[in-house]
């Protein structure tokens, strides 16, 4: 009687260990369970500031998924998402404890902060051993996240070109002429009060989302900002000059012209696109990656211009800006796992392959690599528009976007300066001086 007694612990034992072991955990902290399919085939994280690639980074999932069909049996990558700020966070946290995902995106002013601390991997190695992936990124898109040492710690995740959407039809309908390459600005201000009289306001702007001001971001460097940021940097002179006093006055002189939704301290990027797309507005400060969406919404009657030239400026006026977005990295543990390292490198070299390249364009996006022979539909009409522009005869951009260059502190303070000016909070003086504040206490 005894023996079966044990016998029948022995078995609830068994049943217990069972069902426990067909429970593992999936999330990070968790052990999945054995999946037979897998065995063999190295696994990496790729760390993405969205929540749901498929809808949100739809280009980058198809990339991917692309990437581990090819190499399936061998190599596959899995997404760890999260939204911007809980990824940075998390990255954040990451970092301190050693368990950063192998390859992540990056928030350009955090990066050369990880790097500094020892923990990103040097990319240099791996563009010397893979020519192509170099040649197609260029000089500019490597340059971009290189420190003074030489390091490459990371590589752009896409190309940024922003600027300012405009629907043809609109414009037509308030009897003011599509911008051209070179419309200064008094003629611009003259569009804004044209369409005011018809009743559209001219730019649909928000201020909730403070780092939606790309296409202003040009102002600065008609001013001579990319010229001369790096010394004023390191000087910490400050950014309250004569020049940027000037371009300063021409975001006011939006405002005064009434260039902006009246609203606009209560609008999102998103409330300002819905605006736009609806017809509401007829220029939207945005940039390429709105692409697609410009298609499905506004069809053949999309335009696209890099903004006012200002004849007060003595600085270049054919600013463009095609610039490196914010890096993807590799966590420095990848280095001392040769099949991690393996897998990696694998995997950028996909990334900057151009079969991702057709995968980039086919969904309205700018990679960062430069080959030439990749083709735009007839009925991808934003990024014709876009493409269009960049080809422009003498039309440069700089080496990297101008808010990008700066601490976090000083980009906030200048999203927040440059949409204070713009809703008439600020007094171009008033607004500079802060962002000098940050840069004193940076």
């Amino acid at each position: 009687m005894r023996t079966k007694r044990i016998l029948a612990m022995l078995l609830g034992v068994s049943m217990m260990i069972s069902i426990f072991a067909g429970c593992g955990g999936t999330g990070k902290s968790g052990q999945e369970p054995v999946d037979k399919a897998k065995e063999g085939v190295t696994t990496i994280k790729f760390g993405i500031h969205v929540a749901d690639p498929e809808k949100q980074e739809t280009v980058t999932w198809k990339i991917v998924n692309a990437f581990n069909k090819k190499y399936e049996g061998k190599y596959r990558v899995e997404f760890e998402s999260a939204e911007k700020s809980a990824h940075d966070q998390s990255m954040k946290l990451e970092a301190s404890d050693g368990t950063l995902p192998e390859v992540f995106w990056c928030d350009s002013a955090q990066a050369p902060e990880f790097a500094g601390a020892g923990h990103l991997m040097n990319l240099a190695d791996f563009l010397k051993n893979n020519s192509e992936t170099e040649k197609a990124l260029g000089n500019s898109m490597q340059e971009a996240f290189q420190d003074d040492k030489g390091m490459q710690y990371g590589l752009p995740y896409q190309a940024n070109v922003e600027g300012f959407f405009y629907n043809k039809k609109v414009l037509a309908q308030a009897g003011v002429k599509e911008p051209t390459q070179g419309t200064g600005f008094d003629e611009f201000l003259e569009m804004c009060q044209k369409l005011n009289g018809a009743g559209i306001t001219p730019i649909a702007q928000g201020s909730t989302d403070n780092y939606a001001i790309w296409a202003y971001l040009m102002f600065l460097d008609r001013y001579g900002y990319s010229e001369n940021i790096s010394k004023i940097l390191e000087d910490k002179k400050g950014l309250n000059n004569p020049d940027m006093v000037s371009c300063f006055k021409k975001l006011a002189k939006l405002k005064e012209v009434k260039a902006f939704p009246e609203n606009m301290s209560t609008l999102s990027y998103f409330d300002a696109k819905a605006s736009f797309e609806a017809g509401k507005c007829a220029f939207m400060n945005t940039g390429a990656w709105d692409a697609a969406e410009f298609d499905q919404k506004i069809g053949d009657q999309i335009g696209f211009w890099w903004g006012p030239t200002f004849a007060d400026s003595s600085h270049n006026q054919k600013c463009a800006m095609k610039v490196p977005s914010a890096p993807i990295c590799v966590s420095a543990a990848v280095a001392k796992d040769a099949a991690k390292k393996e897998a990696v490198y694998a995997f950028l070299n996909f990334y900057y392959s151009k079969d991702a390249a057709n995968i980039s364009y086919e969904g309205s996006v700018f990679p960062a690599t430069n080959y030439t022979d990749v083709k735009i539909s007839d009925t991808q009409y934003a990024l014709k528009a876009v493409n269009q522009a960049l080809s422009a005869d003498g039309w440069t951009s700089p080496k990297a976007q101008p808010d990008q260059i700066l601490n976090a502190a000083m980009q906030n303070q200048l999203y927040d300066s440059m949409l204070g000016v713009m809703m008439g909070n600020y007094k171009p003086e008033e607004a500079l001086q802060k962002i000098d504040e940050a840069l004193g206490n940076s």
